[in-house]
């Protein structure tokens, strides 16, 4: 009995051990272009999972693990080591690892629905103190014929463009300690201004983290409008001086407690309940709708019905049913956590 135990723990383990990997290959660059320099990169895994997913590959859908080549710290390391040079920045750069992970769901016979689950924050710290940048949270969703070997060729590129999206931004003047980054959504949201406050402050705010922090242009502005109505301006006149602020480089406005976001199609109302901040509308009033690029292999004709059709399908974007879209206190973006 006790030698039969043996073999079978034998064979588990050989089996376990033997286990295919699919492994994510780096590849491309984190190359930092822009005049902000960091000396390093530091890899903090808050992924409660660490497992990224087991999913079929190949014509015989052999079920594979999804794996880092080692550990995320020293892989994210090396490939940022390839292209940046270690002694011009000062000050590190922290990508926090909070979800990675990949699923296959239903095909039709041609394609197959696969769908990524991403977040990650970053931050920069000097010394023993961090300022956030920048971070997403959504799900990217893939349909393809072999779409296990699509999810884990994007990862890369997806690492990749986060990042260097980061690279441009500068990071908050805030500095935080390591206890306030194991959680900090959370640490926004207690200390953001107008979420605690019950009455906003009128004025003009040009950002999210001037809205958020309650903190609106010095002196009084008076909104000025077109012939539709429209909100074009505000201006301000001090000492016989007319200051003026473009509609456009508005975050928000808040009149008589009231706030109002601009978007793609105008100012709309800001709501509050106990998630946050949002305004009731659909993708259509938030967002140009993306032309097909493959009308650009036609020349000018072809990209005149490109336009055209790119007309209508924005207008049927924009009578699709309105829900309720909030707004990211850590980005100022449209949060569409659970959506791609």
């Amino acid at each position: 009995m006790k030698k039969l135990l043996q073999i079978v723990c034998t064979c588990i383990a050989i089996i376990s051990f033997s286990q295919a990997k699919e492994v994510i290959k780096l590849k491309g660059n984190i190359v930092n272009y822009t005049e902000y320099a960091y000396k390093s990169i530091k890899v903090i895994d808050q992924r409660e999972d660490k497992q990224i997913g087991e999913i079929p590959f190949g014509d015989n859908k052999e079920m594979r693990e999804v794996v880092f080549p080692s550990t995320p710290a020293i892989d994210f390391n090396g490939w940022f080591a390839k292209g940046n040079d270690l002694d011009k920045g000062k000050v590190e750069f922290v990508l926090v690892l909070k979800k990675l992970k990949l699923s296959v769901g239903e095909s039709d016979g041609k394609t197959t629905t696969g769908t990524m689950d991403f977040s990650a924050q970053t931050f920069a710290k000097a010394g023993d103190k961090y300022q956030f940048i920048y971070k997403k949270d959504t799900v990217f969703t893939f349909n393809h014929k072999e779409v296990s070997e699509q999810m884990v060729k994007n990862i890369p590129v997806i690492y990749s463009a986060f990042i260097k999206k980061s690279y441009t931004l500068d990071p908050s003047d805030k500095k935080i300690t390591d206890n306030d980054i194991k959680d900090y959504e959370s640490y926004v949201k207690a200390n953001a201004a107008a979420l605690k406050e019950e009455q906003l402050k009128d004025g003009i705010y040009l950002s999210y983290t001037s809205f958020f922090d309650q903190l609106p242009e010095p002196g009084k502005y008076n909104l000025e409008t077109n012939s539709k109505g429209e909100i074009t301006k505000a201006v301000k006149e001090e000492d016989g001086k007319k200051s003026k602020i473009s509609s456009y480089k508005m975050f928000a406005y808040v009149e008589k407690g009231k706030a109002y976001k601009q978007t793609f199609s105008g100012f709309l109302e800001l709501n509050r309940d106990e998630k946050g901040f949002y305004v009731t509308t659909n993708r259509g009033h938030l967002f140009p709708v993306q032309s097909n690029s493959t009308y650009g292999m036609f020349g000018l004709i072809g990209g005149i019905a490109g336009a055209i059709e790119q007309g209508e399908r924005q207008k049927k974007m924009k009578k699709q049913e309105a829900e309720k879209i909030y707004i990211d206190p850590l980005t100022g973006e449209y949060d569409f956590s659970g959506e791609s």
